[in-house]
């Protein structure tokens, strides 16, 4: 593979094929194009929540205030959206280990992993409600069996990666689209559109008051889980420095089309419109397969294979980074599984039914999140230049890492106590009831972030790291690890003195029993005792292209399977 015009855009394992680089960065060598991307997040926008939620909010709050909530949402999610997936993309790091470095430290990030999967458990269980309700609604079947059977069917479809998901997004898009436009189509040719306007026109309602604060922390809930999803595929989007070609406006297209547009506009319109010709309905499972049949049951099962699958993909990231603490690396499939089976168990406690109590308390877990690391990323290390390299590295190294931050950790638990201390008490009826239950998450953003700032900016980025980062000292840009083979970042690499030489962080998290001597030994120790691995005949072209000495490939991907190992 020296030849440079036959370069692969992705070279990488089997393996690597199915766990997409879950414990450790993503070199250049392993990145997708936006296209790919878009349609991998389409999964997730087509999604039935996306309907039922505007359409179950307006009839609490009312449609104004819920049009309101979704241009906040539409607007908000875009700038996050924008931030995560640069951030990701540029350092090859999810939102697991974009944590470790953005002021939590290796310990402190794993709370936040569990409580992403925990979002994430809630959404595959709510969508799996609704396909359990179509699946009983065709077939007659009693609702707590369809919760198993639509569990069963997710088992062997979460093994693969991203490559899979990819393409099963794609071909399924065809078949939701056509779908979708036909259910439309019936509806305006069975309704009374008069009725229709009607039902909206008295479920207006007026803009403001508690009815809109309801709305957007609903819609809270939702912005900050999607933004961190989008960080967990912008990792692997291709750049103007991977192999991959990735076009300049790559992040905007991946953080605009699928979820701030398709999603929250388009979505939600037809879902309020779907709400109001159904009379009332807010569950797509109940009234598409109603309307349509057993096409309407159909649609259905697509949509919900689609968006479970991509809950399920980024549920056993989370929990596969949070078990790594604990040396448990089985594998990112083998906790795919656990999320569908601990998911399914979840669609008996009948999450969809209080969807939007559940929102509301997570919005306020995750705006502490996001106000750490969006304080950390734009203020600490943006405008301060703090941290490794003056703020330009995100350290996520085991080998690296202080095992507690606490400019961020502090933060984090002050604004979540604060936070759910108000919401559990607004959702009692105390502390001044609803509206302190739905201005608890701004509550916790702004302590959060504030107090990040402060702590950040005091300490001067001293927590981030236990040492100066120890620097690559050739020029090629990946190599195969020495333990496993597969191809790894160089910055991803450390001298590790239990194996006696260089090894990839995901081989770090793997390994027991070393006491973590790397940690307390000096530099020019470290570099002696591990050897640099060899340079590889099968990577000089992808360093090659990597450094600039050769024009981008222009070949497709290849099967990981025949790839360069």
């Amino acid at each position: 593979m020296s030849d440079t015009g036959d370069l692969p855009a992705r070279i990488g394992s089997g393996s690597v094929a199915r766990d997409d680089y879950a414990l450790g960065k993503v070199p250049p060598t392993w990145r997708y194009r936006t296209s790919e991307i878009v349609l991998s997040l389409m999964g997730g926008a087509t999604a039935a929540i996306f309907l039922s939620l505007p359409a179950g909010l307006s009839a609490s709050f009312g449609i104004a205030n819920v049009l309101v909530a979704i241009v906040y949402a539409v607007l908000v999610q875009t700038l996050l959206n924008v931030l995560y997936v640069k951030t990701a993309s540029r350092t090859g790091l999810g939102s697991a280990l974009m944590s470790r470095g953005l002021a939590l430290g290796f310990d402190g990030a794993a709370w936040t992993t569990l409580l992403y999967w925990v979002s994430w458990l809630t959404y595959f269980a709510t969508e799996g409600q609704i396909l359990s309700s179509a699946l009983s609604a065709q077939t007659g079947i009693p609702l707590k069996v369809s919760y198993l059977l639509v569990g069963l069917v997710f088992l062997p479809l979460v093994l693969y990666g991203l490559q899979f998901v990819a393409k099963f997004q794609k071909w399924t898009l065809y078949a939701y689209v056509v779908g979708l436009a036909a259910l439309l189509i019936i509806v305006l040719s069975r309704s009374d559109l008069s009725v229709t306007r009607e039902f909206l026109a008295a479920h207006l309602g007026s803009v403001g008051g508690i009815g809109l604060l309801g709305a957007i922390a609903s819609y809270n809930g939702l912005v900050g889980n999607v933004a961190f999803g989008h960080a967990d595929m912008g990792r692997l989007l291709a750049n103007d420095q991977s192999l991959a070609r990735g076009g300049r406006r790559g992040a905007l297209w991946v953080a605009l089309l699928p979820y701030a547009f398709g999603a929250y506009v388009i979505a939600g319109a037809i879902g309020l419109f779907l709400w109001a010709s159904s009379g009332g309905d807010a569950n797509p499972g109940q009234y598409v397969v109603t309307i349509m049949g057993t096409v309407g049951f159909v649609l259905i099962v697509i949509t919900q294979l689609r968006i479970n699958l991509l809950n399920a993909y980024s549920g056993s990231l989370s929990l596969a980074n949070f078990f790594s603490r604990l040396r448990l690396t089985p594998g990112r499939s083998v906790w795919a599984v656990v999320m569908v089976v601990l998911g399914t168990l979840a669609m008996y406690l009948d999450v969809l039914g209080h969807l939007g109590t559940v929102l509301a308390v997570e919005g306020v877990l995750l705006a502490a999140w996001i106000g750490v690391s969006i304080a950390d990323l734009l203020l600490v290390r943006g405008r301060g230049g703090h941290g490794p390299d003056n703020g330009r590295f995100i350290e996520y190294r085991r080998a690296m890492l202080r095992h507690w931050n606490w400019s961020g950790v502090v933060p984090l638990f002050a604004a979540t106590v604060v936070g759910s201390f108000l919401a559990v008490g607004g959702l009692l009826g105390h502390l001044g009831g609803q509206v302190t239950l739905y201005l608890s998450n701004w509550v916790s953003f702004l302590i959060a972030g504030g107090l990040t700032w402060w702590l950040g900016t005091r300490t001067r980025g001293r927590g981030y790291a236990i040492r100066p980062r120890i620097a690559w000292p050739r020029e090629d840009l990946v190599v195969a690890c020495p333990l496993d083979g597969e191809v790894v970042s160089t910055d991803d690499l450390f001298p590790c003195p239990y194996h006696e030489q260089w090894i990839c962080s995901q081989d770090c998290m793997h390994t027991k029993g070393c006491g973590d001597a790397c940690r307390s030994m000096p530099e020019p120790v470290l570099v002696q005792i591990a050897p640099l691995p060899p340079r590889t005949p099968d990577l000089e072209a992808a360093n090659a292209h990597l450094l600039g000495r050769t024009r981008p490939p222009r070949t497709a991907s290849r099967n990981p399977e025949s790839a360069s190992e």
